[in-house]
């Protein structure tokens, strides 16, 4: 243990002199070989399977730069390559492919046993420790070998189709208009000062707002943009009494109406995050590819603080009871969010682009709200 781990320091020193750029992201391609004759024959499938992986990789993931064992031993001395390749550890691999700055590891094992070729292939998520895909093919040395490495390839790419290999990036936008109005009355009959009246109690609401996200996805899931929400909403009562209690044995006619009105105002993102120490975006765009050839898209964004203000007028009028208050202002905060999954739209993680655009009409179940959501995103990769 203490070797491997004098071996992954060095490899973390050695990783400063590749010339790799450090935003990019990395792959690790790792070779193992077997042969029971002792000759070159794996060797030599290797060299097809590393081709053909190498070929896909540049047409499927042209964001990717890759170092192999060939790379790396040409840094290190034979002894320390025995000590990091000779095992086959994959605890081992994922800690040389992390040392290396490595975002995926491709793992190529060719055992040729009693003429025949054995290959295994493995891609996987480094920084997950997950296998996003696996190919296993047997074939007799030889030219069918050759065919068994290249198929062995194509299965092992094919696989990654459900995966953001490459991150997509572009703008996505969303707008939400969200309106509720409400009207509710009461009345009954009453009995005063002998003679009979009818209670009259008018509730109004009348609520809009307008949400508008920006947002341009820059890496896996990490977007940036701005937010503008705007609110107004107003409450009215309006209450007529014909046998108001306004003193002890006395009922008379009164008039009651209070109004309140908020109003609310945002425009920009919250950044709580913070990515390498420094304050990001609180916004996420995450995409989700599925096996059947469709991917979902979810939006999770929220704001800062803002300053809601509401004004709270009441008159009243009677035989008994006037009032002509002054308005009575109040402020406190508030903040807004958006949790949105758009799709499932057809598409795979191999697509250069994804695009769509749509208007939704819905009512919001908790709030009762009317809402209009109209979003379009544009994404692109490499």
């Amino acid at each position: 243990m203490k070797k491997l781990f004098l071996l992954i320091i060095l490899i973390s020193l050695l990783a400063g002199t590749l010339q790799m750029e450090a935003a990019s992201i990395k792959v690790f391609i790792q070779k193992r070989s077997f042969d029971d004759k002792g000759g070159l024959r794996a060797d030599a499938v290797i060299q097809a399977v590393d081709m053909f992986l190498v070929s896909r990789l540049k047409k499927d993931y042209p964001c990717v730069e890759y170092l192999d064992t060939d790379g790396l031993t040409d840094l290190l001395s034979v002894e320390r390559q025995r000590q990091l390749f000779g095992t086959g550890d994959e605890n081992a691999l994922q800690n040389m492919a992390s040392a290396l700055g490595c975002k995926y590891l491709i793992s190529i094992n060719v055992k040729v046993m009693e003429d025949q070729a054995i290959i295994s292939l493995l891609f996987m998520d480094n920084t997950k420790a997950k296998t996003l895909s696996r190919a296993v093919e047997t074939a007799p040395y030889g030219d069918l070998a050759i065919d068994a490495a290249e198929k062995a390839a194509n299965i092992l790419f094919d696989g990654l189709k459900m995966y953001e290999i490459c991150p997509f990036k572009g703008e996505i936008t969303i707008k939400i208009v969200s309106s509720y109005k409400d009207d509710q009355t009461e009345q009954y009959p009453v009995y005063c000062n002998g003679s009979d009246g009818i209670f009259i109690k008018t509730i109004s609401l009348d609520k809009y707002s307008e949400n508008e996200w920006t947002l341009y996805k820059n890496s896996f899931n990490a977007s940036s943009g701005n937010v503008k929400f705007n609110l107004s909403e107003e409450l009215t009562i309006d209450e007529s009494n014909p046998c108001y209690d306004c003193a002890p044995n006395k009922q008379g006619l009164r008039s009651y109406n209070e109004k309140i009105t908020t109003y609310a105002s945002l425009q920009k993102l919250s950044n709580e995050s913070e990515s390498e120490g420094v304050k990001v975006d609180d916004a996420r765009a995450y995409l989700t590819f599925l096996d059947d050839g469709t991917y979902t898209l979810k939006i999770k964004a929220s704001s800062t603080d803002g300053e809601k203000k509401t004004i709270k007028e009441v008159t009243a009028q009677g035989v008994c009871d006037n009032s002509n208050e002054p308005p009575k202002k109040t402020t406190n905060k508030i903040d807004e969010g958006i949790l949105e999954i758009f799709g499932p739209f057809t598409g795979t993680a191999q697509d250069k682009s994804l695009s769509h655009s749509d208007t939704i009409k819905r009512t919001n179940p908790a709030s009762e709200e009317e809402e209009t959501i109209t979003y379009e995103f544009n994404l692109t990769r490499d």
